[in-house]
């Protein structure tokens, strides 16, 4: 099949009446499928908004604002050169034009998706993605989201519904208020970082502890293994994020405007590994039906 043409140049759309907000006593939360299965804002009853709230959602979807939260699929961070290898052939993907030669995040999020189940509390959303320029396999990505008392339950679900074999991950992407006092603590036992010369990750312990990570503006950090972070934001909010077996890597970014805590299921620069990933990577070969998932938690602690 010839794939379809990837993302283009128009906006999202954004009508008011395709927006849908679920409530409780405790959260307000306000989504737009129509761009890129987003969440828009996440508010708190005592502590206001806890993301950088996406006020407009008409943008160009390959050029995100850094707002909201987004969905993962079928890979996060950098694919170098937009290109990797797979069953003996190169495959050449289309590089952001905002990323140089490289593309980001996947298409998931530069897609309309569509709303499957809601009530009051709940909202689930799917996107059925055909090959296109951007990614040249058949997929199906799911989100549900949940409101409980003091929780939002964040599940992801990705499926490869083509007919052959599919490299794949999952992850969510939120733009949480700026950080306190740049400090994130985590209970993650290991570290990452790239190598500058082959771009494959590669796992290092640190001399230091990585309970508490101080973090510099604008220098993203990779984590493994992990299942609790908690880092105070906006005027002191402490907000604690757990996840699952399968959301297992965890990639922090403090900027003066956001704080970027991300559960992925693999680790960044994943794909320079291929075609045979080491299992620590994360990184998935998905057989046709095959899926994986992920589940966050996020608390506002009292």
């Amino acid at each position: 099949m010839t794939p379809r043409k990837g993302a283009s140049n128009c906006r999202f759309s954004d009508p008011v009446s395709a927006r849908h907000t679920l409530r409780n006593q405790t959260f307000e939360a306000v989504f737009q499928p129509l761009a890129g299965g987003r969440m828009l804002s996440l508010r708190h009853a005592d502590h206001g908004d806890l993301i950088v709230s996406l006020r407009d959602a008409s943008f160009p979807p390959a050029q995100w604002p850094k707002a909201g939260a987004f969905p993962l699929f079928p890979f996060h961070n950098r694919v170098r050169n937009a290109a990797f290898r797979l069953d003996e052939r190169k495959i050449q993907l289309s590089a952001n034009a905002a990323n140089g030669l490289d593309t980001m995040h996947g298409p998931a999020h530069q897609r309309p998706w569509h709303v499957t189940d809601k009530g009051t509390s709940f909202i689930a959303m799917e996107l059925v993605f055909a090959p296109d320029h951007d990614w040249p396999y058949h997929f199906t990505a799911r989100q549900r989201f949940e409101l409980y008392e003091d929780q939002l339950i964040v599940a992801l679900e990705l499926t490869n519904s083509g007919s052959v074999n599919m490299p794949g991950g999952l992850g969510w992407h939120p733009y949480f208020q700026p950080t306190y006092d740049g400090q994130v603590f985590t209970d993650a036992k290991t570290q990452w970082q790239e190598n500058q010369e082959t771009n494959r990750p590669e796992a290092f312990e640190p001399p230091h502890s990585i309970e508490s990570c101080a973090l510099q503006f604008g220098i993203t950090e990779h984590f493994a293994n992990w299942s609790n972070a908690t880092a105070r934001i906006g005027i002191g909010t402490t907000i604690a994020l757990s996840a699952t077996i399968g959301l297992s890597h965890l990639t922090l970014l403090r900027q003066k405007d956001y704080l970027c805590i991300e559960p992925t299921s693999h680790v960044a620069g994943a794909f320079a590994t291929l075609p045979e990933p080491p299992a620590e990577t994360g990184l998935c070969i998905l057989s046709p039906g095959q899926t994986i998932t992920g589940t966050v938690t996020l608390q506002v602690n009292r």
